[in-house]
């Protein structure tokens, strides 16, 4: 009788400790993956910020049409190609949602909204991470930014965590 209560006892022990582990865990993956996500995006909203102050707006030569227009040599210059898979990729949309210059090879076939930060597929095994920003001068829309970088940033640590937790557990 007294060995059957200490196993029950010690079952209970193992099965406590290890609910406990587990929570643990699960809060820590998703702390780490959160603080990631968020450095990525201030990443993505800071080169808004910059591109958004490089952008050079003239005067347009109409008035009948709006007071402003972009100047896109003057802005973005050569679209430059990086080999690197480190790399932020620029997009520029007319205000109609129009994809009007970018850096990537293949443009996305995705539909213009402003986000503060959203993760898309590019292809089956490329997701991105976007921020997409109206660009305004007065009240009239120049057009919209749109930043993106590879989601291998968030995927790649968040993996090792996974395979260094699992490990450390066995």
């Amino acid at each position: 009788m007294f060995q059957a209560t200490r196993q029950r006892l010690a079952l209970w022990y193992g099965a406590v400790t290890a609910v406990l582990l587990l929570l643990f865990a699960t809060g820590f993956y998703l702390y780490v993956r959160h603080t990631l996500v968020e450095r990525v995006d201030d990443t993505l909203n800071h080169v808004v910020e910059v591109v958004q102050r490089s952008i050079v707006v003239e005067s347009a030569d109409d008035p009948t049409q709006s007071p402003f227009r972009l100047n896109l040599e003057a802005s973005f210059g050569n679209n430059a190609v990086t080999a690197e898979d480190d790399h932020i990729d620029l997009e520029w949309f007319s205000p109609t949602g129009n994809l009007l210059w970018s850096t990537l090879d293949v443009p996305l076939n995705l539909p213009v909204h402003p986000s503060s930060g959203e993760t898309v597929h590019q292809t089956d095994r490329l997701l991105l991470r976007q921020v997409t920003q109206r660009v305004e001068v007065g009240r009239q829309v120049l057009g919209y930014l749109r930043v993106s970088h590879p989601w291998f940033e968030v995927a790649k640590p968040s993996r090792q965590l996974i395979l260094i937790s699992a490990w450390e557990l066995c």
